[in-house]
């Protein structure tokens, strides 16, 4: 069913915003048991707020934060967006700065299961919670109530 998956998010996802999700650079995909972790190289590096709006742009993602580890440096700033399950794709895709404060990279990962990426969603925002500064972020309960 992953691969299914996989198939559907290159044949349709990547049309969608191909800035971010180019597949002639995309690198070989690494597959879990109920996930796989595909990275897409930017051809142009961009800064984080331009990828949050390419993002955001997106109408089946749901943006779930942009988090600051410290103000005394621009690398290690991330963003985080995931589709939303009523529309039958289960994607979750982060992005990070280097220490130009640009994006050089975007990874997606696919779910097999529903349950395995509202765990995974959660999760990663429970993470980011623990430290640093939240520019956004989707509230715990708004982000369960989008997997039921």
């Amino acid at each position: 069913m992953l691969k299914q998956f996989y198939e559907d998010f290159l044949a349709t996802v990547t049309l969608q915003m191909p800035l971010l999700l180019n597949r002639k650079t995309m690198k070989p995909a690494i597959v879990y048991d109920d996930t796989m972790l595909l990275t897409f190289p930017l051809s142009t590096p961009l800064p984080i707020d331009e990828v949050q709006d390419l993002m955001e742009d997106e109408m089946e993602l749901i943006p779930l934060y942009h988090h600051i580890p410290t103000e005394a440096v621009v690398c290690g700033h991330c963003c985080c967006a995931y589709s939303n399950p009523a529309f039958g794709r289960m994607f979750k895709m982060n992005a990070v700065t280097d220490e130009k404060g640009l994006v050089q990279e975007v990874t997606v990962t696919l779910y097999e299961s529903l349950e395995t990426m509202q765990t995974d969603v959660s999760l990663d925002l429970t993470l980011h919670l623990k430290s640093g500064k939240m520019v956004f972020y989707r509230e715990k309960d708004e982000v369960l109530l989008d997997f039921i």
